[in-house]
């Protein structure tokens, strides 16, 4: 259970340090919240994390200004509700002692190696002190949350996996489930499993060929004569032995090609249409272009999709996600509850 909470925290606080902001001549006061400041260099710390996680994924010059905005009133939020929690600790007394702090560290550097863990805290512009310190501000939290919120410490009833089971239902039909939207990404989760579980599926092998947008005339010109190779050898040689010598995917190649089974709707459209058009035995005889490059693929099995039933596995499967759900429902409410209760003024909107 820790460590599962754990993992939602992470998705409702978002800390860092560092500051992608130059710094205000006066340091700027974002939000007040019973009495207590949150300034725009505290805020800058706070998002650098953010900013750092959008960089992974797009070009920041590729992010509308609205967009941007947005965000920052998003974390803006959040850092609201953070002090909110932390206010609410201190008023019922709640603490954490050294060795709790210590140990959660160690748990940590256990999960992933020391080495990877000091590197991540020194890409957070943490100090060992620091990350103590900050480690010890979310232990306390959890403590609040996990005294406070019923559904953090007992098990999903057989009623509550009903009701989400139907908005499963719900959301691969293309419905409202009705809840918020940190919930609702559970649900967009579990429709993903339930789609493996019984849905149309097939077991494929494959031949990659590199050839990204933006390569080079040569590189392109290398791709096209070994997509060529590959159709020719193909009429002559088992699939898994052309795979074996001349596929670009490092993983798939070691294994003669082979990729496992995937669900329908598991691989990007362009592959997904046609892999699921064909017949086991049959292969492309001319690749499918991607952005990424060409594939050739083989269908070595096919297995049709099944009724979708509320049976132990999924049922299972479920009562993680009725726990997941049931989490950030009481994390919502409680938090109300301190928003009803509290004096707070925004000052700065994007």
């Amino acid at each position: 259970m820790k460590k599962f909470f754990v993992g939602l925290l992470t998705m409702v606080f978002v800390t860092g340090a560092g500051n992608i902001f130059a710094a205000p001549s006066k340091d700027q006061t974002l939000a007040i919240v019973n009495g207590e400041p949150i300034l725009a260099s505290e805020f800058n710390n706070y998002f650098n994390v953010v900013i750092a996680q959008l960089k992974s994924i797009m070009p920041m010059d590729q992010i509308p200004e609205q967009k941007m905005g947005e965000v920052k009133n998003t974390f803006l939020n959040k850092k609201i509700e953070e002090v909110l929690l932390r206010q609410e600790a201190k008023k019922q007394r709640i603490t954490v002692s050294k060795k709790e702090v210590l140990d959660s560290i160690n748990e940590m550097k256990k999960q992933g190696g020391e080495s990877a863990f000091n590197a991540e805290i020194k890409k957070q512009n943490f100090t060992p002190a620091d990350f103590e310190k900050y480690m010890g501000e979310q232990l306390v939290i959890m403590k609040l949350l996990t005294q406070n919120i019923p559904s953090l410490t007992r098990p999903a009833t057989d009623s509550e996996i009903k009701d989400i089971y139907d908005k499963v239902i719900i959301k691969m039909k293309g419905g409202n489930t009705t809840l918020p939207p940190d919930a609702d990404i559970f649900i967009e989760r579990a429709v993903i499993e339930v789609k493996k579980i019984f849905g149309e599926k097939a077991r494929i092998k494959q031949i990659f060929i590199k050839n990204p947008k933006g390569a080079t005339a040569a590189e392109a010109k290398a791709a096209a004569d070994k997509v060529e190779t590959v159709k020719k050898e193909l009429q002559k040689k088992p699939f898994a032995d052309i795979a074996k010598q001349y596929s670009e995917d490092i993983v798939s190649k070691s294994k003669n090609g082979d990729v496992g089974t995937v669900a329908k709707g598991d691989l990007p459209p362009e592959l997904d249409k046609i892999i699921f058009a064909m017949k086991a035995g049959d292969y492309t005889k001319e690749p499918i272009k991607t952005d990424k490059g060409c594939y050739f693929i083989k269908v070595e099995e096919k297995t049709a999709s099944k009724e979708i039933t509320l049976d132990k596995d999924l049922k299972d499967l479920l009562r993680t996600v009725t726990l997941q759900v049931n989490i950030i429902k009481g994390y919502i409410n409680f938090l109300n509850t301190l928003r009803a209760k509290a004096n707070i003024k925004i000052n700065k909107i994007w």
